[in-house]
């Protein structure tokens, strides 16, 4: 090569090298990669002409409700980027270092719970929880939801009358979870979760289905219901309201009417009308047995209906008053 071509070809390589420097400089653009931005940037360097009202919105684009609490939290951890504390007057060149950026969540789509049921009768302490930890007291007429975990105190009482014309009587001590109750054609289908107290039921359409539509789960055993009435405790040995105290606390369950299906790890039992049982662990099979009057129901009715409470000598002394008013 001619001696002469040297300096050409030099010159060629160093405008070569200039150009592409320029491209790869725009002084209106932040120097920030698009992988940069993802891989969470904590600092960057400002150029010349970037303003921090540019900087925040493309390096936060997901916090457009933040972005003044940003440029002010910039601009208080960098107070050497900023003349006077002034946020659009930025210095360049200077390191600017960044808030970690948010990652944020999509909210949970919570569905709303479904009433299933409603308050019949009510005495004493008596509350439920919905799924969002939330409790109310239970009155008469207040309504009842899948999820609520229904609880009384000591001289609790509550009967529930469900959509599908069930009646719950849950007595003192009892904690019992709405798990499932659906009406459906295809879904028919009633989980009860009684974690402890006392329970009597009164079977509505669901509990008329075939058997796997039904089901009361307990600590010791499920049971699926073919029948209409039964009673039962778990895990309660202290009496209230009229019942007795127990010296074990498992499973106690009588059928009034129809037939139930009990089960868990150790025997699939089916118990008859005026059969009961009693269940001590969940691994030990269920064993016949007479339950004395006032373990699963009480020694007196508890909480009677409103056309029962008023009896018919009421009826009798108000007909002698109204005839004496007469005459």
């Amino acid at each position: 090569m001619p001696e002469l071509a040297l300096p050409f070809v030099y010159r060629t390589i160093l405008q070569l090298l200039i150009l592409v420097a320029a491209f790869s400089f725009d002084a209106g653009t932040p120097a920030i990669a698009k992988e940069e931005i993802k891989a969470d940037i904590r600092f960057l360097y400002v150029q010349p002409g970037q303003t921090l009202h540019n900087i925040v919105r493309r390096l936060y684009p997901e916090r457009p409700k933040d972005w003044e609490k940003l440029e002010q939290q910039i601009v208080r951890e960098n107070p050497h980027a900023f003349a006077d504390g002034d946020k659009t007057r930025m210095k360049a060149g200077v390191r600017l270092e960044l808030p970690k950026r948010m990652v944020v969540k999509p909210r949970p789509i919570v569905n709303k719970p479904r009433q299933v049921g409603e308050v019949i009768q009510a005495r004493g302490q008596a509350i439920a929880v919905d799924q969002r930890k939330v409790s109310r007291d239970l009155e008469v007429g207040d309504g009842v939801f899948v999820g609520d975990k229904i609880v009384t105190g000591e001289d609790g009482f509550v009967r529930l009358l469900m959509v599908d014309e069930a009646r719950l009587d849950l007595r003192c001590y009892s904690i019992m979870v709405i798990e499932k109750y659906d009406l459906q054609s295809s879904k028919r289908r009633s989980i009860l979760n009684l974690l402890q107290g006392s329970l009597r039921k009164v079977s509505g359409e669901i509990g008329k289905w075939k058997e796997d539509v039904y089901e009361l789960k307990t600590p010791v055993a499920s049971v699926g219901v073919r029948g209409t009435e039964y009673a039962l405790r778990v895990f309660q040995s202290k009496g209230c309201d009229g019942s007795v105290d127990t010296e074990d606390e498992g499973l106690y369950l009588k059928v009034i009417q129809g037939l139930v299906n009990v089960h868990n790890k150790a025997a699939n039992t089916a118990v008859a009308k005026n059969d009961s049982l009693y269940i001590q662990l969940p691994d030990k099979a269920p064993v016949e047995k007479d339950i004395k009057p006032g373990v699963v129901e009480p020694l007196k009715e508890e909480a009677k209906d409103e056309d029962e409470s008023t009896s018919p000598w009421w009826w009798a002394l108000l007909g002698v008053i109204a005839l004496a008013l007469v005459l």
